[in-house]
């Protein structure tokens, strides 16, 4: 393998190069088998035993208790905006919003239901903070209360959850990133893309007792979150190579030390540009207002010029860093730094960031 250059890139993301070459490996040649695990079928017994073991890896890493359900799906956590309330919304429910996915979310809701509230609201600074939860202003009846925990594109992150009775949160962006107690929630989602594996998979994690929730309308199966946890994830044929590679990130999540071992690193990975930013004397500005609400998964910074920010990505590229360029909403720079990217990959960008400005 040619030397892989250090990925930014908010999603699809980088995956440790350990992952891609297994998986590759199986796509070719699954088990010795002279057949592919992308050709085979999703019903066979290499297959089931490739989704048993994805299942048993993802509890493990996540503590996930005896009465939740994990589900391998697809549509993404874009799918799951509508799936949502389709299932669970019989009577009014809560939303928080803190970027645009939660506000594609919300909206999602509100085309199914006119009962869905905004308990707080971030649009008026651009999405740079995360209001604090005593504004918020809930609603004790609702059938459940919406977040987003990490927002990809405005670098912002929620440190701590709301206890609810029904908390469902769109982890997309840092799912495994960190130690969660997952009895906090009624439902956890997350696309794939950016920490767990390739796009066009959406790990579900549902309390079981939810299943049974009586739903507004009766939904076709294929939007019945009950029916693909009664066919443990093969109600339609599974994205079968999607679920492997899963497989193969959690067992390299496991080999290096889980959760806990990731949690600490991606600390330590984004206080090293953290630390670029902030002492820079004014160099580069952080764009979420109050640093507790900073992410450790996106890293979002400006420079003083646009014609300064072209010459930082062409200097990054130089170096072996792509990806940077921020999202057109903020601008500036993004650092994506899930669990793959890899301490060293962090140092290069503060070390250029010094070298960038000491020289501008």
């Amino acid at each position: 393998m040619s030397e892989r250059a250090y990925n930014f890139s908010a999603g699809p993301a980088t995956l440790p190069a350990e992952v891609l070459e297994a998986s590759a490996s199986g796509l070719v040649d699954y088990d010795n088998s002279g057949v592919g695990i992308a050709e085979m079928s999703h019903r066979g017994p290499e297959f089931i035993a490739v989704l048993e073991e994805a299942e048993a890896r993802c509890r493990s890493l996540l503590s996930i208790p005896d009465n939740y359900e994990v589900l391998f799906l697809q549509g993404g956590a874009t799918q799951q905006f509508s799936l949502i309330p389709m299932n669970l919304l019989s009577g009014s429910a809560d939303y928080l919003i803190t970027g645009q996915w939660a506000k594609k979310a919300y909206d999602s809701a509100a085309l199914i239901s006119d009962k869905v509230k905004v308990v707080a609201n971030s649009s008026d600074q651009n999405y740079n903070y995360i209001p604090e939860e005593s504004s918020w202003e809930l609603d004790s009846d609702a059938d459940y209360l919406h977040v987003c925990s990490n927002n990809t594109i405005f670098g912002t992150q929620l440190k701590d959850f709301p206890k609810h009775n029904c908390l469902i949160a769109d982890m997309s962006s840092d799912i495994m990133s960190r130690e969660l107690d997952v009895s906090q929630f009624g439902v956890i989602y997350a696309g794939a893309q950016k920490n767990l594996g390739p796009s066009g998979v959406v790990l579900v994690i549902i309390r079981k007792d939810l299943l049974e929730r009586e739903k507004a309308t009766q939904l076709p199966p294929i939007f019945d979150y009950s029916k693909h946890a009664g066919a443990n994830s093969c109600l339609n044929t599974a994205p079968t190579f999607g679920i492997y590679m899963l497989l193969q990130n959690f067992r390299w999540l496991d080999k290096n030390g889980g959760i806990a071992a990731m949690e600490q690193q991606n600390i330590a990975k984004a206080k090293l540009i953290y630390d670029a930013i902030d002492n820079s004397n004014g160099f580069y500005t952080g764009t979420v207002a109050n640093a507790a609400d900073r992410s450790n998964m996106n890293i979002t910074f400006t420079l003083p010029t646009e014609e300064l920010t072209a010459e930082f990505i062409k200097a990054a590229k130089e170096k072996g860093m792509v990806a940077l360029k921020g999202y057109r909403s903020v601008g500036g720079i993004r650092a994506s730094v899930y669990n793959a990217m890899p301490v060293a990959g962090c140092q290069a960008l503060a070390d250029l960031m010094v070298e960038f400005a000491s020289r501008a």
